[in-house]
């Protein structure tokens, strides 16, 4: 009578334990690309939304600014004006202010946007010439302003209004 030999099949130890590695580092790298995929998305949303903040500040002050009956004082971070109330058809006077980084820009204290890191009034008698400050000759205000997006990065917005 033969004697039976058995079988030797299954896995050995090493072949487990390199299948387990290799699945291991290959979890890895799948899992940093998924957290650069979250970070981009993230990213993405908060930028996306602070430049919405900035298009409807910008909206606010061009409709603001388009309506301008006179001009009382004007520096480059603030401006004091007169504009007729489309409601009562009278003659109110308007301040739009910022107070310095990270502050927001207002308008008669009420706040049109937040996180301001630089916000800036340009006037200019013709355009593109820049005039050193505001004079009765100005036809252009011209404002810049810079948001704090996600992970600070810096968000830009200029737009110009004739007078």
């Amino acid at each position: 009578m033969r004697k039976k030999i058995p079988d030797k099949t299954g896995f050995t130890l090493v072949e487990l334990v390199t299948v387990i590695l290799i699945a291991a580092i290959l979890s890895t790298i799948a899992g940093m690309g998924l957290v650069q995929i979250a970070n981009g998305y993230v990213f993405a949303r908060e930028n996306a939304a602070a430049a919405q903040k900035a298009q409807v500040a910008l909206a606010r002050l061009v409709r603001e600014l388009s309506s301008i009956k006179g001009i009382t004082s004007a520096t480059a971070a603030s401006l004091t004006y007169q504009r007729e109330n489309d409601a009562t058809h009278l003659i109110e006077t308007h301040i739009l202010s910022w107070a310095g980084a990270d502050q927001p820009i207002t308008l008669d204290g009420d706040a049109l946007v937040d996180k301001v890191n630089s916000f800036g009034l340009t006037y200019h008698n013709t355009y593109p010439a820049i005039a050193s400050a505001y004079s009765s000759t100005t036809s252009v205000i011209e404002f810049s302003f810079t948001l704090k997006g996600y992970d600070d990065t810096p968000l830009t917005f200029v737009e110009r209004v004739a007078i």
